[in-house]
């Protein structure tokens, strides 16, 4: 006679590890929870509650727009995959996406900064002397 496994039990983490002080991961980890106890509730399959969990933590994951968004993702994406909520055949691909993204929002800042400098070329000497007391890190270019 077979027997038959018993489902996985997750337990609440009263103390979290380091990887949930990210607000990014524990946010996407509390997403993969959630889905995985709903479905186990909906119909007892692993197999289901594992593979909508594992949807849940991606839609979860932050957008790629800001330097610390793309950080916050790549965070997500390597405990997804210790998780199991990211298979490495996608994972590869993801963080792919993430690298093109943070190269994206890294020129945006250095043309934003650029123009800054621009600008800074065109003040009087005392307005450039207002900008050196005011703001330091311009100075360097005077």
């Amino acid at each position: 006679m077979a027997n038959k496994q018993e489902p996985i039990e997750i337990e609440t983490v009263e103390k979290p590890g380091p990887a949930l002080a990210n607000l990014a991961i524990s946010r996407c980890a509390e997403a993969w929870e959630d889905a995985y106890r709903e479905q186990m509730e909906e119909d007892e399959s692993e197999y289901s509650a594992t593979k909508k969990a594992g949807e849940a933590y991606r839609a979860a994951l932050p957008p790629l727009t800001s330097r610390d968004n793309c950080r916050d993702f790549i965070a997500c994406v390597a405990h997804g995959i210790l998780l199991g909520a990211i298979p490495e055949t996608s994972a590869g691909k993801l963080l792919y996406a993430a690298q093109v993204a943070l190269g994206a929002v890294s020129a945006e800042e250095k043309s934003r900064e650029m123009a800054g400098y621009a600008v800074y070329a065109n003040l009087t000497e005392t307005e450039a002397a207002r900008v050196k007391k005011f703001m330091p890190q311009r100075s360097k270019i005077a």
